[in-house]
């Protein structure tokens, strides 16, 4: 073999020798019982604060594609009470004030989508229904908090016009 050959060899048993011999099993400690977003969701909730998103406006890339409103309207006046019985979700109340109203029913059941991974709350009275998307669980750092999004479509075509994001703040 050419001194080369032996020194690219030595080279490369080295280098191997060093990348797995400094590979060692991590110990982890459990991660303990799964948070359960669901229950987190119970309680009054007011609203700190409206961002608006003009989504046409964002698809073509204006500058001007949000506003926040939380001061434009008393959107803090409204407050979103969920009540539940053990894991199960119950009855709500919506309580606007002087705010614009966010949701267009005062009170009735709610459900989730999932009750493990909740992304849509249904909120239901005899004759009407609304759906809200979750933009955050009230969980962890932010457990205080519950984001809700809405949006308005175009009634022709279907396209998303305008997206709200709420943010709610525990009472």
């Amino acid at each position: 073999m050419t001194p080369n050959i032996k020194n690219f060899l030595l080279l490369a048993g080295v280098l191997a020798t060093i990348l797995t011999g400094g590979c060692k099993p991590e110990n982890y400690k459990p991660l303990g019982k799964s948070a359960t977003p669901i229950n987190a969701l119970a309680g009054t909730w007011k609203i700190t604060s409206v961002t608006q998103k003009d989504e046409d406006a964002a698809n073509k890339g204006f500058p001007y594609q949000t506003a926040d409103l939380t001061n434009v309207f008393p959107y803090t006046d409204f407050t979103l009470t969920l009540n539940m019985n053990g894991n199960n979700p119950t009855t709500f109340t919506t309580t606007p004030g002087n705010s614009p109203k966010i949701i267009n029913l005062a009170s009735g059941n709610w459900t989730v989508d999932n009750p493990v991974y909740p992304q849509v709350l249904t909120l239901a009275n005899a004759t009407d229904t609304a759906k809200v998307t979750l933009g955050g669980y009230p969980l962890g750092a932010s457990a205080s908090n519950l984001k809700i999004a809405l949006a308005k479509h175009d009634a022709a075509s279907g396209k998303l016009l305008i997206s709200y994001s709420f943010v709610f703040s525990k009472q």
